[in-house]
């Protein structure tokens, strides 16, 4: 089994072809919180290039997931009345996931799951079920203070982080260390020898305060600020992580060496801390832009999958868009994810339109014309066209002079991938 990679797919289908039974020592996992939330994001050196993804509308994906696992959660909507459509294909489609994280977890491993609210009290019945009510260890309350206040109840300014063990044997540090960042922020003052401490005025009398050589924690943790948006740690992830949230779960739960599996691994700060703590790490996001984004934070680490024929033509399109044009040709995506003209894409500093066709089926003769008639009102004279497969009349009229001398290249997905 690989360790310090980052596979590109589905968690699922990842967990079950690579990662081995009792294998991983932690895992922890953030997935959508079934908020019904739209997402948007730049990533950290592309700021032309948006990123978006929702985690609403999951009716969508009934046809994915087990029958019978949907026939034991259907009863979940119809308990929540009033709920939105979809919670019991969200439950339905964790609960796949979790089997896995159960199956692949150590007996002296541990699992936490981030989520709040807007469907935790499902998912810890569910992960009751999965886990065993007995393995329960903690709902970790991170409370943070950020903008926007509620009107109308009070602010919602937590998320719970539900924690299961695997077995009796679980790994427990009771006193995890103390970070420098910590000791920075509570411990900003020196003594008279220059050693770091905090000094307080108590009765007219001077109080001085060492750090531990450790600390313990209660179910709620609220010194852990969120990330704001001027945050210098911020890479545009809309559901960013601190890095001081994952530092004190991995050293609570975990030792050097052992295995930390993300399965959801977004923008990787749980990878990220993972190898700055001398853990080994598996990470695994469905997004192409994810992973990328964590192999660029990270540096030396490998992108397994995401760029098979098979995986390219079930990829979302504006990722697919992402990939050719950012990654392949090295150009920038249409910030446009609608009423684009019929441009996906630039390359060569914007110089030439490109438009990529993430089709099964030919791309022919008419989409080829309305590409030309697309970088005529572009302003260009030239232009890249993308495609899996194109008939001959394409190719006949890409190569066809016309009274505006534009010229139109036809790539396959092929080509390119074979060109790098």
């Amino acid at each position: 089994m690989k360790t310090n990679v980052i596979y590109c797919g589905d968690c699922l289908s990842i967990m079950k072809r690579y990662i081995k039974d009792s294998s991983i020592d932690l895992i922890y996992l953030d997935p959508p919180f079934f908020s019904q939330r739209n997402y948007e994001n730049f990533w950290v050196h592309d700021r032309l290039t948006k990123f978006g993804f929702n985690d609403r509308d999951w009716e969508r994906l009934k046809g994915k997931i087990n029958p019978t696992t949907l026939r034991e959660c259907e009863h979940i909507e119809e308990r929540w009345k009033g709920g939105r459509n979809g919670i019991y294909v969200y439950i339905a489609y964790m609960k796949e996931r979790l089997q896995q994280c159960e199956r692949v977890l150590k007996d002296t491993g541990s699992i936490y799951l981030h989520c709040d609210w807007h469907a935790g009290h499902y998912l810890k019945v569910m992960m009751d079920e999965v886990f065993g009510y007995r393995n329960f260890l903690n709902e970790i309350v991170w409370c943070y203070s950020n903008s926007g206040r509620a009107k109308n109840a009070f602010a919602s300014k937590h998320d719970n982080i539900l924690v299961y063990k695997k077995s009796d044997k679980y790994t427990w540090h009771y006193k995890i260390p103390i970070s420098d960042k910590y000791l920075n922020t509570h411990y900003k003052q020196f003594d008279s020898k220059g050693v770091k401490c905090r000094i307080r005025i108590d009765a007219g009398k001077e109080r001085i305060y060492y750090p531990k050589d450790g600390m313990t924690c209660n179910d709620w943790w609220s010194d852990i600020p969120s990330l704001n948006s001027i945050d210098k740690n911020r890479l545009g992830y809309p559901t960013q992580k601190p890095e001081l949230l994952l530092e004190r779960i991995i050293q609570a739960s975990s030792n050097k060496s052992d295995v930390i599996l993300d399965p959801f691994c977004g923008c990787g700060t749980s990878i990220s801390v993972a190898k700055r703590l001398n853990r080994k790490f598996i990470g695994i996001d469905i997004s192409r832009t994810g992973c990328k984004v964590t192999q660029h934070r990270i540096g030396d680490v490998h992108i397994v999958g995401g760029e098979t024929l098979k995986e390219l033509k079930v990829m979302p399109p504006h990722e697919f868009a992402r990939l050719i044009i950012n990654e392949k040709l090295g150009g920038i995506v249409n910030p446009k994810k609608s009423g684009d003209g019929g441009i996906d894409g630039w390359v060569n500093f914007k110089t030439i339109p490109v438009q990529v066709k993430r089709w099964d089926q030919t791309v022919g003769r008419p989409e080829v014309d309305k590409f030309r008639t697309a970088i005529a009102r572009d302003g260009h004279k030239q232009g890249i066209m993308v495609g899996f497969t194109f008939s001959r009349n394409s190719y006949n009229e890409a190569a066809r002079k016309t009274v505006d001398n534009i010229t139109i290249e036809l790539k396959t997905v092929k080509q390119i991938l074979e060109e790098l």
